[in-house]
C-alpha cells in the first residue's frame, strides 16, 4: 500500500479537523438535550395545559356552531322571510331568500318547505362547498306566520318545486313552515382540533407506556457512534479525493524536471474536466509551443549562418569570373597562328570555360537569392482558392509540357492532381512566396520522378511516356490547415530525412542544396511547419501545416512580420561589391528548385 504523501496527509488532517470539531459539539449539545428532555419531557403540568388547550378547541367549535344556530334562529324570526314566506309568490320568496344570502357570507343555502318537506323556495350562494377547506352545519328553523299575513293559495302545479325529502323539525303541522339553513365555515379550526386530540392521546399513551425506552440514554450513545462513523468516512472520502488530485499534480511536477534540463518532448497527458486536468493541458500546449518556437528560432538562427555564408560565396565566386572569361577569350582573340591543334584546344577550352563560367554564375544567383530571403509578407486570404488558382495555373503549364514532350517540361510528364473542399480555409499568406514553396515541391517531385524513370530498365523505348503521379491535397484539421504533396516515386531515404531541409544537403550532381531550405524558411515565416513521410502512392509526402486565421500561431507569425524578423539585407551586402540590384524578391524565381532524393 502506497505511503500517503505529504500534500494527501494534510488534506486529510483538514478535513478530519474540521469534520471533528462540530461533531464533538453536536455530540455534547445531543447529550445536554437528551439530559433536559429526560428532566422536563414528561412534566404533569404539561397533560394540564394540553387538557386546557384541547377545552379551548372544544369550546370554540362549539361557539361556532351556537353562532350558526343563532344566525339561523335570527333569519327565521325576520318579517320579510316571514311574510314572504306565506304569501304564495315564489318570485318574491327567492327575492327574499338572495338578498338573505348576500347578507350573511357564511350561508351556503337556504330553503324554506312545507310540513312534509315539500319545496316552496331556495337559494344557494353561487359556488359549490369545497370539502377539503370547509366544514358545513345544515341547521332547521320553524317560520312563524307574521301577525296580519294572509294564506296563500294552494300550492298547485308549477308553483313549487318537487318535493324533496328531508327530516321534519318536529314541529311541523298544517301549513307550518321550516328554514333550512346550511352554513359553511373553514375547516382549519375543526381539523385543529382533531389533530390536537391525536396528539393528546399519543401523549398520553407514551406517558403511560413508553416513557422509560424514551428517556434511555443509548440513544446519545447511538448518536455518538454515528458521529464517529460519519468521521471515518470523512477521512476516507479526503483521501479518495486527494488521492488522484495529488498523484497528476506529482506527474506534473516530475514533468518539470526534464523540461528544466532543456527536454521539451514531455507530456503529462493529464485526463479530467478539472482545474488541475487544465493545468496539465495548458503545461502540454506550453511545451508544444516552445518546442515549436525554439525550432524555429534554431532553424531561423541556422539559416542566418548559411545565409552569411552564401553570401560571402557568391561574394568570393562572383569576383574572378569576369577576369577569367575575360583572360580566356582575349588568349583566344590574340592567336594568329595557322596551327588547327592549337587553334581547336584554344577553342575547347574557351568553350569549357565559358560553359563552367555559366555553371558559376547560376551558382552565384541562387547563392545571392538564398542570402536574401526575403521576409513574407502575410495578408489574410482563402487557402483553398489560393490552392484551386495553383491548381489552375499548374495544369496550363502541365499542357504546355505535354504539347512540347521534352525532359525540360517537368510538369508535362505527370499526371498532377489537386484536391481541395470548397469550404473556405482562412489563412494568414504571403501568396507569391506560398506559390515559390509549393512549385518547388512539385517539380521536386516531378525531377525525382523523372530520375527514377530514366534509371528504369526499358525507359528509352517509351519517349513521351508519364513518369508517374503528383497529387496535392488539402483539408483542415484542428487549429490548422495541411497541405500536402504526394507522388508515387522512389521515395525519401530515412537516413537523410532529419537533414534534407539543411542548407546544402543534397544528393544530386547539380545541385546546390538549398531549394528545400528556402520551402522550409517560407513554411516557417507563415508560423508553419514541413514534414516528410511515406505517401500512400508509394513515394514520398511532403505535409505543410498552416495555422488557421485568428489561431495563436497565426498571430504570433504576423506579430513577428510586423516586427520585422529576419529580414534580407541590401542587394550589395546580399551579394558583395558589384552584386545585380535585382536580387530582391523578383529574383526569388525557380532557380532555386533542389531535390533531396
Amino acid at each position: 500500500m502506497r505511503i500517503p504523501g505529504r500534500t494527501e496527509r494534510r488534506v486529510v488532517a483538514a478535513i478530519l479537523v474540521t469534520a471533528l470539531i462540530p461533531l464533538v459539539a453536536s455530540i455534547v449539545v445531543a447529550r445536554t438535550v437528551i439530559a433536559r428532555v429526560s428532566a422536563t419531557a414528561f412534566q404533569p403540568e404539561f397533560g394540564v395545559h394540553l387538557d386546557r388547550a384541547l377545552g379551548v378547541y372544544a369550546e370554540l367549535a362549539a361557539a361556532i356552531k351556537q353562532g350558526m344556530r343563532s344566525e339561523a334562529e335570527a333569519i327565521a324570526a325576520a318579517d320579510p322571510l316571514r311574510r314572504s314566506a306565506f304569501a304564495g309568490d315564489a318570485e318574491l320568496l327567492g327575492a327574499e331568500l338572495a338578498r338573505i344570502i348576500a347578507a350573511h357570507p357564511a350561508l351556503v343555502s337556504l330553503r324554506v318547505e312545507r310540513c312534509g318537506g315539500e319545496l316552496v323556495g331556495a337559494r344557494e350562494r353561487g359556488r359549490p362547498v369545497d370539502p377539503a377547506r370547509e366544514k358545513t352545519l345544515t341547521v332547521r328553523k320553524a317560520i312563524e306566520r307574521a301577525p296580519g299575513a294572509a294564506s296563500g293559495p294552494a300550492p298547485s302545479e308549477g308553483t313549487a318545486a318537487p318535493a324533496e325529502p328531508t327530516r321534519d323539525d318536529g314541529d311541523c303541522e298544517g301549513d307550518a313552515r321550516t328554514l333550512v339553513a346550511t352554513f359553511a365555515a373553514p375547516s382549519a379550526r375543526f381539523d385543529e382540533l382533531e389533530s390536537a386530540q391525536a396528539f393528546a392521546q399519543a401523549y398520553r399513551a407514551l406517558e403511560r407506556e413508553h416513557r422509560k425506552e424514551y428517556l434511555d440514554e443509548s440513544y446519545g450513545d447511538a448518536f455518538a457512534a454515528l458521529l464517529g462513523a460519519t468521521i471515518v468516512l470523512a477521512v476516507l472520502a479526503g483521501v479518495l479525493v486527494a488521492r488522484p488530485v495529488v498523484d497528476r499534480i506529482a506527474r506534473l511536477a516530475a514533468a518539470t524536471r526534464p523540461v528544466a534540463e532543456g527536454d521539451l518532448s514531455v507530456r503529462v497527458a493529464l485526463k479530467g474536466d478539472d482545474e488541475v486536468a487544465d493545468l496539465g493541458r495548458a503545461f502540454d500546449r506550453m511545451l508544444e509551443e516552445l518546442e515549436g518556437s525554439r525550432a524555429r528560432i534554431e532553424f531561423l538562427k541556422r539559416m542566418g549562418e548559411w545565409q552569411k555564408m552564401a553570401r560571402h560565396l557568391a561574394h568570393e565566386i562572383k569576383n574572378p569570373l569576369t577576369p577569367i572569361q575575360l583572360a580566356v577569350e582575349e588568349c583566344h582573340r590574340r592567336y594568329a597562328g595557322s596551327d588547327p591543334a592549337y587553334q581547336r584546344l584554344l577553342q575547347t577550352t574557351l568553350e569549357v570555360v565559358e560553359e563552367e563560367i555559366g555553371t558559376l554564375r547560376r551558382l552565384v544567383g541562387e547563392f545571392s537569392n538564398f542570402a536574401r530571403l526575403p521576409q513574407a509578407e502575410l495578408e489574410p486570404a482563402d487557402l483553398a482558392e489560393f490552392l484551386r488558382e495553383q491548381g489552375e495555373r499548374f495544369a496550363a503549364v502541365e499542357e504546355a509540357g505535354r504539347e512540347h514532350a521534352s525532359d525540360e517540361a517537368l510538369l508535362g510528364r505527370v499526371d498532377l492532381e489537386f484536391d481541395v473542399p470548397a469550404a473556405p480555409m482562412p489563412a494568414a499568406l504571403d501568396r507569391e512566396m506560398l506559390r515559390r514553396a509549393l512549385g518547388n515541391i512539385v517539380r521536386n517531385a516531378a525531377q525525382a520522378l523523372r530520375d527514377a524513370q530514366r534509371a528504369a530498365p526499358g525507359a528509352a523505348a517509351r519517349p513521351g511516356a508519364l513518369w508517374g503521379r503528383v497529387r496535392v491535397s488539402a483539408r483542415s484539421e484542428g487549429q490548422s490547415h495541411l497541405i500536402a504533396i504526394d507522388d508515387d516515386g522512389p521515395g525519401v531515404d530515412p537516413a537523410v530525412r532529419d537533414s534534407m531541409f539543411d542548407p546544402y544537403v543534397t544528393t544530386r550532381y547539380d545541385g546546390t542544396g538549398l531549394g528545400l531550405s528556402i520551402v522550409k524558411k517560407i513554411v516557417v515565416d507563415h508560423g508553419g511547419t514541413i514534414d516528410v513521410l511515406d505517401s500512400p502512392l508509394g513515394g514520398a509526402r511532403f505535409v505543410i501545416r498552416l495555422p488557421r486565421a485568428g489561431t495563436p500561431a497565426a498571430r504570433a507569425a504576423q506579430r513577428a512580420e510586423g516586427e520585422g524578423g529576419p529580414r534580407s539585407t541590401s542587394p550589395r551586402a546580399a551579394g558583395g561589391p558589384g552584386a545585380p540590384a535585382a536580387l530582391g524578391r523578383e529574383a526569388f524565381s525557380d532557380g532555386d528548385r533542389e531535390d533531396a532524393r
